[in-house]
């Protein structure tokens, strides 16, 4: 039995051997090369760090840990004044309780918002929120797209017409019912990797990296400012050489375009007959003498016996029994006017980049900015002012000479040497660009273009007797600082706790005069500076002025006063200057008894967070903090009973407002310092007033155009009304006035003329629906108003702040 099954098997096994052998054959020969095929490389799986081009997005915005973020004490204290007194959108509640339902799964998560696209065929704005794993996106993305659509609702579907339906109907067959054709939605969302990326249009991941484009982080400045703030929870980056890059390409392409357009006009000027010339009657013109130049007499010596003359004063002169005045040309008030100009003008030096963060420390907000400048402006920590350049770093000794109860200081480090250099350099190029333009417009040479150029040091060193840049700024140290001292309360002035109180018309106004500012410079030759004052006054205007000056001690400190006018006096190392003559006196019995700004406990704990050595520093005390707050402070505004049971769970401690600037290698580094009582108020403050009932807002619109209409009452005088001014409907049709806003508000607003008045009232449509206050305007752009029970405002209603 057995040997039969086993023939089988070996049978078997040689049939298999047999039909295999051509296979195993088939391999042992050496088989033909394979053609290499190039396969493009896998796309790398998006992240934060690859996701964009260097050159993609100008304006790039990270929040990092955005569960924790939304969870935050500092964010729920600014939160919470929103939801209680401003009534905000149902969006915001909605995405509010979505990111807190879903905080534990964001915790670590980080989100992206680009904007303002540098290419084409890039959304507008582009959103990415980052998970801890592609699994993590993956399950949460269908929640996402349930939840995105409550924020962005699709359009209302509309209906589709076909070619049949827009027949009209002939036959027996009734029409079949019009198709609606679904609206897309306003976003697109798509899951890449461990991201979801949600945008305004459709785009290609490949777009947003181009083949062989470089990505963010190859770009040195954007590294170096995103490294900057890598702890800070909001972090912010600006392109701006790219904007400018972007505005001078369109500028270009403008006068590009006017210049093409200017070659046609030449080279095909308007036939004869189109153009229509009407001739002038010789009677339209007539001609006027003029009158003879009046003499100016000489300068007036000053007169030992009367007050000291300032250069430019009115001196009178009899002339065929009348009295004529002359003013006499100050050279010098051009040349104080130029320097102003050239120090705040010029072309503004922006940085390459910015980046700047926000972060919560303490009882305070925090945000700092980091400018990347270039080469050319790298000392330079205010853009817009050009000339402002920044000294050493140091240890600011002004608050060790500045009284302890002031209410604001500033102090900053300045290169007088860069400054002056950056400054003749500004008037040369402004002067060059002149002579360019006036040989535009002249044939020839320009006139005086062998003129020696002339600048305002040049006037200003005329007059002192002596160079600016060898014997002034030598004596100068690189310190200045500038302090306002405490503001006192009028007398009338009614008290916080009693706003309502009525004034009584009987007692007499007492106004307190504003305190003035008060400068500290600081010398390095004290002794040089003292020799230089007295010249230096007497040459910038104030002739004589020696002999009306008069000396007081305090200690060992000398105050010199003019007149009552101004002052000065040299404390510790600074050059105290003050308009107020008691501001110095106040300064120098503060640094003689040792109650100076650095000894104030409010100054030293805000001021702790700051390098030793900075370029500049700013204290704003809280006296000043809480008189300008949005509540208690400057608006007077009425509290209501919602913001009146905020304010009361509110710590009523206003803490210092601080700032420093410095630069550790990087560029110019911005840092401020606000408290927490302060935002939430502020907060508070714009919430009440958003969620203001209908009414309020309604009077407030009103008055704001009554305040446009006086403003273009005075435009439509001007021009068109040539000395007269207009009425409502000459307003609305010179467009200076909105109609529509004049309809909107629940306010009737007229307007009555007379050759040189007007007046404009404003009248609630239903009193106490719409509004209840009427207000009142005229020529004098006073606004006044009270509640006429419906009635008109009159010119004896009350001025409105």
């Amino acid at each position: 039995m057995n040997q039969p099954r086993t023939s089988l098997l070996v049978i078997l096994g040689c049939a298999l051997t047999l039909l295999a052998s051509p296979t195993i054959a088939q391999q042992r020969r050496s088989a033909p090369p394979r053609k290499q095929v190039t396969r493009p490389a896998p796309q790398p799986v998006p992240t934060f760090d690859n996701l964009f081009a260097a050159d993609s997005y100008r304006v790039y915005v990270e929040v990092r840990g955005v569960g924790s973020l939304i969870r935050s004490p500092a964010i729920k204290d600014l939160l919470d004044p929103m939801m209680k007194l401003g009534g905000p959108p149902k969006e915001f509640k909605t995405a509010l309780k979505w990111l807190n339902a879903h905080a534990e799964i964001l915790a670590g998560s980080r989100m992206l918002v680009a904007a303002w696209p540098a290419r084409p065929k890039l959304p507008t704005t582009l959103i990415a929120i980052e998970f801890a794993s592609a699994e993590e996106a993956q399950k949460l993305e269908p929640e996402l797209r349930g939840f995105i659509p409550t924020l962005f609702p699709s359009p209302t579907p509309a209906p589709a017409t076909t070619a049949d339906q827009a027949k009209p109907n002939t036959g027996a067959s009734a029409v079949p019912p019009k198709q609606e054709v679904e609206a897309p939605p306003p976003y697109q969302m798509k899951q890449a990797g461990s991201l979801i990326l949600l945008s305004d249009q459709p785009f290609a991941l490949r777009d947003l990296v181009p083949r062989g484009s470089k990505s963010m982080l190859e770009d040195q400045n954007f590294t170096m400012a995103r490294n900057r703030f890598a702890a800070e929870p909001v972090f912010l980056y600006v392109d701006v050489k790219s904007i400018e890059k972007e505005d001078r390409e369109s500028r270009q392409k403008r006068e590009e375009e006017a210049r093409l357009s200017a070659e046609s006009e030449l080279a095909n000027p308007p036939k004869p007959d189109e153009t229509a010339v009407t001739a002038v009657p010789e009677d339209v013109f007539t001609v006027t003498e003029l009158p003879k130049e009046v003499p100016i007499p000489p300068a007036t010596q000053p007169d030992p016996s009367g007050s000291p003359q300032l250069a430019g004063r009115t001196d009178e002169q009899v002339s065929n029994g009348a009295t004529l005045k002359a003013v006499q040309p100050n050279p010098l008030d051009f040349a104080f006017m130029s320097l102003s100009g050239l120090l705040f003008g010029g072309q503004p030096k922006w940085p390459e980049a910015v980046g700047a963060a926000i972060a919560f420390e303490g009882d305070g907000y925090v945000l700092r900015t980091l400018l990347v400048n270039g080469e050319e402006a790298k000392n330079n920590a205010i853009p817009f002012v050009p000339q402002f350049v920044t000294g050493p770093p140091l240890v600011p000794a002004s608050p060790s000479i500045f009284p302890g109860d002031i209410d604001l200081m500033v102090a900053v480090s300045l290169d007088y040497e860069q400054i002056y250099q950056g400054m003749l350099k500004s008037f040369a190029d402004a002067e060059e660009v002149s002579r360019k333009f006036n040989a535009t417009r002249v044939s020839g040479p320009a006139p005086n273009a062998d003129r020696p150029l002339e600048t305002p040091f040049t006037v200003l060193e005329k007059s002192l007797g002596l160079k600016i840049k060898d014997d002034i700024l030598p004596l100068l140290g690189n310190e200045i600082a500038l302090a306002m001292p405490k503001k006192t309360p009028t007398a009338n002035q009614p008290s916080p706790a009693e706003p309502d109180k009525a004034e009584d018309p009987a007692q007499e106004k007492v106004v307190s005069p504003e305190p003035g500012p008060i400068i500290a410079i600081s010398v390095k030759d004290k002794e040089g500076v003292k020799r230089l004052l007295p010249k230096l006054i007497e040459s910038l205007g104030a002739k004589g002025a020696s002999l009306f000056a008069q000396t007081e001690k305090r200690g060992d400190t000398e105050i010199i006063s003019y007149a009552g006018i101004f002052s000065y006096a040299f404390i510790g190392d600074f050059l105290v200057i003050s308009t107020d003559p008691n501001a110095a006196r106040h300064v120098a019995d503060a640094y003689l008894e040792h109650q100076t700004l650095s000894s104030n406990s409010h100054f030293r704990n805000s001021t702790r967070w700051q390098p030793r050595q900075v370029q500049g520093q700013v204290y704003i005390g809280p006296d000043l903090v809480e008189r300008y707050n949005p509540i208690t402070g400057f608006s007077g505004a009425p509290v209501n009973e919602k913001m009146r049971d905020f304010l009361s769970q509110l710590n009523p401690v206003i803490e210092p407002v601080t700032y420093a600037l410095s630069n550790d290698g990087m560029g110019p580094f911005h840092e401020l310092h606000i408290p927490k009582s302060l935002l939430v108020l502020l907060t508070a403050g714009i919430a009440s007033d958003a969620g203001a009932s209908p009414m309020v807002t309604n009077e407030s619109i009103a008055k704001s155009l009554l305040q446009t209409i006086a403003g273009a009452e005075a435009s439509f005088s001007l021009g068109k009304g040539d000395g007269r001014y207009g009425t409502l409907d000459e307003l609305i049709s010179e467009g200076l006035v909105s109609k529509e806003m004049l309809e909107k508000y629940g306010y009737k607003i007229d307007v009555t003329v007379s050759s040189n008045r007007f007046e404009a009232v404003a009248i609630p449509l239903e009193y106490g629906t719409t509004g209840r206050l009427s207000y009142f305007i005229d020529e004098s752009g006073m606004l006044r108003g009270g509640d006429h029970a419906g009635g008109a405002a009159t010119l004896a209603d009350k001025p409105i702040d």
